[in-house]
């Protein structure tokens, strides 16, 4: 199995989003990604490349120069992820009716731990009342 299958589509995604900054930049306000926010965007996405049974993100340039990476899981929520040049990693989410927001430093290393656990929440089935056969009033049991 090739190593290269996985992040075909999130680079061709942000070759994409970054060719849209520019046609946006040259018609309106927009500041375009740096180079830094670049070289963010592409270590963020050989780490979730490494994520496994993680789907691609869709891939947005934002009118401020930031790089957003965004799911979505139907009713269950969504995140996105930010990066922006400036050694952060910034993840806002809804799941399952729960908000998150965080901006923490990041090395480009590994996802932050926050940052895993947001994308894990959101492609693990919570265990909700009514739906994993628990009677009315029981408490989900720790694992």
């Amino acid at each position: 199995m090739s190593s290269e299958a996985p992040t075909a589509a999130p680079t061709a995604a942000l070759a994409d989003a970054l060719r849209e900054a520019r046609l946006l930049a040259a018609a309106r306000p927009w500041t375009l990604p740096t180079p830094a926010t670049e070289a963010e965007a592409t270590q963020l996405l050989a780490l979730l490349a490494a994520t496994a049974a993680l789907p691609a993100p869709e891939i947005e340039a934002q009118p401020d120069g930031a790089l957003h990476f965004n799911w979505e899981a139907g009713e269950r929520g969504w995140v996105t992820l930010s990066v922006d040049g400036h050694a952060l990693l910034t993840h806002s989410a809804v799941i399952d009716g729960d908000e998150y927001t965080l901006a923490e430093p990041w090395d480009g290393e590994s996802l932050t731990d926050w940052a895993a656990e947001v994308l894990r929440r959101l492609w693990t089935p919570s265990a909700q009342l009514g739906r994993t056969g628990d009677s009315p009033g029981a408490q989900p049991k720790a694992t």
